[in-house]
């Protein structure tokens, strides 16, 4: 379990206004954009650095989320606490079990080959006294039936929320940003979650090795965001309360990152600009912070006023309208409709659009 804390180098009841001080000074010290001429390998150390601090500050600047990472923090240390106890009490009755008294003397002649040198008491002595003691445990407070029900629970949650979330996503058609999902009937929720996980993880690992190897390229800057776009995209639709989706939050900068670098090749990019405001204002909604999002908003009206008749730019607009604060529902809708009477506008960015609208409208 990784500690936040000591992630952001903060004590565990750092107020608020510490915790953000920490925040923005582990993450300019760790800004990769900030170590030209650095080897790849420092940069990449930093990078990672800059995921987990961005994901500490998510659990730890949203007081619901930090508390209950607290509570599991300390559940962790109690269990810790409890198996150095028992790991000390095995090593305690081993010793007590071993035989010191003098081995019998060898009598000048060679000891036999399956001599045993370290011989053990046949009986423990808390059993030689008469005595046996018992743990005062509960029988469900052992290691295994722990273990066994934190499985069972486990595994309850997976199939509560394939029952509740329906059909499973699979297969993908990327629209650059807007990813529609179809799943065949006969593949199983958690299977085709896995499978589809397992393709973005290859695109994202290709698609930065080609940016790194081209950062002249607009197209693989914008082939990188789209893969670490969608790949956090199918978690928030799917698993928005998941552990995955804490975990997969920073991508969402990571995301606006690779579309800021293809900008800088093609400022008027409208669609770079569009999908760079969907990842800043969807970051800022989910970790609880307005300033992503007032940021992605002025970069969707940018991106509609370049391009008022472009359905990704409406669509990303009504999302960073929706995840200001406070929420400006009637104002994405108007932004929803617009995508509706559009012509020719792609499949994917329809049913996204459809599902935003009903999403809103309940």
């Amino acid at each position: 379990m990784q500690d936040y804390y000591e992630i952001l180098q903060v004590h565990p009841n750092a107020d608020q206004e510490t915790i953000q001080a920490a925040y923005e000074r582990m993450r300019m010290r760790y800004d990769p954009t900030q170590l030209d001429g650095v080897a790849e390998e420092l940069v990449e150390l930093a990078r990672q650095k800059r995921h987990d601090i961005e994901r500490a500050y998510t659990i730890l600047n949203d007081a619901r989320r930090r508390a209950a990472y607290d509570a599991e923090r300390r559940l962790e240390d109690q269990r810790s606490q409890t198996t150095r106890t028992e790991d000390s009490t095995t090593r305690h009755a081993t010793a007590e079990l071993l035989d010191y008294r003098p081995l019998p003397p060898a009598r000048r002649q060679e000891r036999p080959r399956d001599f045993n040198t370290q011989p053990v008491l046949s009986v423990a002595p808390r059993q030689r006294s008469g005595r046996r003691t018992r743990s005062t445990r509960p029988l469900w407070m052992t290691p295994v039936m722990v273990v066994g029900i934190t499985t069972f629970v486990i595994l309850l949650s997976s199939l509560l929320i394939t029952t509740l979330q329906g059909p499973s996503l699979t297969a993908t058609e990327s629209t650059g940003g807007v990813t529609l999902i179809n799943t065949p009937q006969s593949e199983t929720d958690a299977a085709a979650v896995e499978r589809i996980m397992n393709q973005f993880e290859g695109q994202i690992v290709q698609a930065r090795l080609v940016a790194q190897q081209r950062p002249d390229n607009f197209n693989s800057w914008m082939n990188l965001g789209d893969a670490l776009y969608d790949s956090v995209q199918i978690v928030r639709e799917r698993m928005p309360d998941s552990e995955l989706y804490q975990e997969r939050l920073p991508r969402w900068i990571e995301a606006s990152e690779a579309y800021s670098e293809a900008l800088a090749i093609d400022p008027t990019h409208i669609v770079a600009r569009a999908d760079l405001a969907a990842s800043l204002c969807k970051y800022g909604a989910s970790a609880n912070d307005p300033v992503y999002v007032a940021a992605g908003l002025a970069e969707a009206q940018r991106a509609v006023q370049a391009g008022p008749d472009d359905a990704r730019a409406l669509l990303h607009l009504g999302v960073c309208l929706a995840s200001s604060n406070p929420p400006q529902i009637e104002a994405a809708m108007q932004q929803w409709q617009k995508v509706l009477t559009l012509p020719s506008v792609p499949r994917g960015i329809i049913v996204e659009t459809q599902q935003l609208m009903q999403q809103y409208q309940q």
